[in-house]
Formats: C-alpha cells, sequence, structure tokens
C-alpha cells in the first residue's frame, strides 16, 4: 500500500485554478523527484498536501489517513514534512537552538532522529553550532533547514529546491544526504530544476505542465522521450 495517496487534488491561488485534478501515490523510502517549468504547479503541489495552501477538492491520504483540510502543524504530526525553498531558519537563533525547535518524539516503535546525528552528516553545522543562522551561507542555511524538518520524525519529506544556488561540492553533500535518509524509510518528494540531479537521485519521475501531471516513469524512461523534454521541461 502506498504510504501517500493524492486523488484528484484542486488547488486555487484567489480566482487562479492552479492544481488540476492531480493524482499521485509515493511508498515508503521511496525518492520521487518531480520536475516542471517555473509556474506548472510543483511548488503549489507541496503546499497543498501540507496544507499551506488549502485544497479546493480532492484527497491527501498518508497511510489511508486523510489530511486534506488540515492546518499545516497538523500535517507536520500526521508525519509529513516540509523544506520551502526560502529555508526559512530562524537568523536570530544559533544553529543549535534551530535545531532543537525541530525535535519531536518518534512515533510509537519507531527510531527518533537526533541533533548529534545531523552533526554527524553536516560537521560543518557542527563546527558553527553556536552561530546565528542568520550568518551562515546559503548551502549552510540549506543543511539546516532539512535536519530540522527531519528532526520532527516524518514518514514523507516535502523539499523544495535544495540545490537552488548552492555550490557543486555543496549540492553533492546534499543529495548524498537525501539518498542515504530514504535508505532509512523516509521518502522523499523533490523538487528540482536541474534534470541531471533529478534523476541521478530519483527512482520515479513525475513531470507537471499547467496544473496538471503529464508524465510519469522511471529516470530512464523520461531519457527516452524527447518529446516531453522539449514541450514541457525545455525552455525556448
Amino acid at each position: 500500500m502506498s504510504l501517500l495517496k493524492v486523488s484528484g487534488l484542486h488547488a486555487h491561488y484567489g480566482k487562479s485554478h492552479i492544481l488540476h485534478g492531480v493524482d499521485m501515490e509515493i511508498g515508503d523510502g521511496a525518492i520521487i523527484s518531480l520536475l516542471g517549468r517555473n509556474g506548472s504547479g510543483r511548488s503549489t503541489l507541496l503546499k497543498a498536501i501540507m496544507g499551506l495552501v488549502p485544497p479546493t477538492a480532492g484527497s491527501v491520504r498518508l497511510d489511508n489517513k486523510e489530511l486534506a483540510g488540515l492546518r499545516p502543524f497538523d500535517v507536520c504530526r500526521n508525519g509529513i514534512g516540509y523544506v520551502p525553498e526560502e529555508r526559512l531558519v530562524f537568523p536570530n537563533l544559533t544553529v543549535d537552538e534551530n535545531l532543537a525547535m525541530g525535535v519531536q518524539k518518534a512515533a510509537a516503535g519507531g527510531k527518533a532522529w537526533s541533533v548529534e546525528e545531523m552533526y554527524d552528516y553536516f560537521p560543518r553545522l557542527k563546527e558553527r553550532r553556536a552561530v546565528n543562522a542568520g550568518y551562515l551561507s546559503g548551502g549552510e542555511q540549506q543543511m539546516l533547514t532539512i535536519c530540522r524538518s527531519l528532526l520532527g520524525n516524518p514518514r514523507l519529506l516535502l523539499i523544495d529546491e535544495p540545490t537552488e544556488g548552492l555550490a557543486p561540492k555543496i549540492v553533492e553533500v546534499v543529495m548524498e544526504f537525501i539518498l542515504d535518509i530514504a535508505k532509512r524509510g523516509v521518502a522523499v518528494m523533490l523538487v528540482e530544476q536541474k534534470l541531471t540531479i533529478a534523476l541521478k537521485v530519483a527512482e520515479e519521475v513525475l513531470v507537471m505542465g499547467h496544473g496538471e501531471l503529464v508524465f510519469r516513469g522511471t529516470p530512464e524512461e523520461l531519457v527516452q522521450a524527447p518529446d516531453v523534454r522539449r514541450n514541457w521541461l525545455e525552455v525556448a
């Protein structure tokens, strides 16, 4: 059975109809890359799942529990974490204090992620644990935001544009981290602009266009579909 099942999901910004009946599923420990041009509805889909943009129709079920209509903090408590594109660290709190804001108890029978595990993954954060987050580099803030979300012990982590503006070396570190947490059973839904990265980490790729899913398949199938890339991904 799927961990997350989205059915017939619609969402609006005011009178603008953004999502048009999206259907998708993701299993335990899976990594899905969500691709599409700017304005295709990718970020809105993540926000609708998270409750930040209330769905106007449709269903969002995690472990068969309906989440559509819940407030974002209730969605989080039910097992979905969210890493926004803007990162949104607490700039006047230290790295330690930012991480402490994310710590939650594990679900019954589960193992909680620890702050020390986060520092093992990202030694640079440990070196700067007493520094206010507003003084961190963009790459360090991205590491911090992902770690803070993971400390809530989600079953599914939604990550919006994790490599935007990062140096290639930091991109590699972040991607290895995502692959590792998936091996430990955390599913990841990744919005990513860089096609090479999306194809490298994902076992399944979704392509959005005009608020609908226009392609679903393996990375290999997308590579072999030049018409999909030309019509929905490439910039003229």
